[in-house]
């Protein structure tokens, strides 16, 4: 089977989330039954319909499958825990191509703000070269270095990587589920304090609880349900496990084979893509996806950013819900779900709707890069 075969053989025709921030009364897996239960209103569907069930466990110990499925009163088909959101797209993909399931429902919740979670681990990555013993106790110091790197290699300056901030902080300010919404002015990002050089607080991904869920189908079966289907119309995937060893480990190098993958094998290029979602864990990610991606030149997304380019109204709109350090912490689900409602016309402000969107794409990545999936949606 190519990979071609997959195009337009799924599609997502139900989505929910809960409100974002800080909810102690509830746990990731009370968010996670949340979110499913939203997503079944949003699909038209009834629980029994779902045959099967994907959940990325939260940091933390929360989001085992075998607790939730029972507490949801299922026996799904096939059913398993995913490390990421990418990685259950791509499981529920096939599954629903080959006639495994039905209807499949991925679904990540989190409490971790309201636990406090810490990520400062002595040893986060054991068996690679992300040890301790290079001072890398946080995926944030290995951010901070990809920016570094960029400094000097194309002399790269603070100033301009706020811009990703800026247009991310407006972005947030229109979306209703974005934890934070104040305004940010390029000032204030300069004048915030750094978390690890050169990258400031704007920078970092907040801790916010909240769960998302996607319902994935074949379009035959899309055609009965309420909602507009979104169809997966491109699709890529990369892991990547020698890290430093890579000459360009900074840059994020397993995108430029998930990118040739994503764009030999489907009908768009760069050009045609009217909006992108980035899993912006850091501000510098949205740098690496616009050059592996051929959104701009490699070397040059520091400069391609200025001037608006990636805001609402912009060239090539970027996380226009908001990003990870505005709107909320969700590894990605997030983008999933916005570009659902942008394709639907359904971004619930007037304002932060795209005009009449067909063609997103939205990139999904793990905190240390060692594996990256990327995915086309068409109305």
């Amino acid at each position: 089977m190519a990979v071609r075969d997959l195009l337009d053989r799924a599609c997502i025709a139900g989505v929910g989330a809960t409100p974002q921030g800080q909810w102690p009364e509830y746990s990731a897996d009370d968010l996670a039954i949340w979110a499913f239960r939203e997503a079944l209103k949003d699909s038209g569907l009834r629980k029994a319909a779902i045959d099967g069930v994907f959940v990325q466990p939260s940091f933390g110990g929360q989001g085992d499958l075998k607790t939730l499925g029972h507490r949801l009163g299922m026996e799904p088909r096939v059913a398993a825990n995913v490390d990421f959101h990418g990685q259950a797209l791509q499981f529920a993909t096939l599954l629903v191509h080959q006639g495994l399931c039905n209807y499949v429902a991925c679904m990540y919740a989190t409490n971790q703000r309201t636990n406090r979670n810490r990520f400062a681990s002595t040893a986060y990555h054991l068996g690679g070269n992300f040890d301790d013993v290079y001072g890398l106790s946080n995926p944030g110091s290995v951010a901070a270095f990809n920016y570094r790197r960029r400094m000097h290699d194309f002399g790269a300056t603070e100033e301009q990587l706020g811009a990703i901030a800026v247009a991310q902080a407006r972005a947030a300010s229109l979306n209703p589920l974005a934890v934070y919404r104040s305004p940010l002015t390029i000032e204030d990002y300069l004048n915030a304090r750094y978390v690890i050089a050169p990258l400031r607080l704007m920078d970092f991904c907040m801790i916010s609880d909240g769960g998302f869920c996607v319902i994935v189908t074949t379009p035959e079966r899309a055609r009965d349900l309420p909602k507009t289907p979104v169809f997966i119309s491109g699709l890529g995937s990369q892991a990547c496990f020698l890290e430093l060893e890579h000459p360009d480990a900074m840059y994020h190098p397993p995108q430029r084979p998930n990118a040739s993958m994503l764009w030999e094998n489907c009908d768009y290029a760069p050009e045609d893509i009217e909006a992108l979602y980035v899993q912006d864990a850091y501000t510098p990610n949205v740098l690496a996806a616009l050059e592996n991606y051929g959104f701009c030149e490699f070397g040059t997304a520091h400069e391609w950013v200025q001037g608006g380019r990636i805001e609402l109204g912009g060239e090539l709109p970027v996380n226009v819900h908001g990003g990870q350090n505005r709107m909320t912490y969700m590894l990605g689900w997030q983008n999933t779900h916005d570009a659902v409602l942008q394709l639907r016309h359904e971004a619930m402000e007037p304002a932060r709707q795209l005009p009449d969107p067909e063609v997103i794409m939205a990139t999904y990545s793990t905190g240390l890069w060692q594996e990256t999936w990327s995915y086309i949606f068409r109305r």
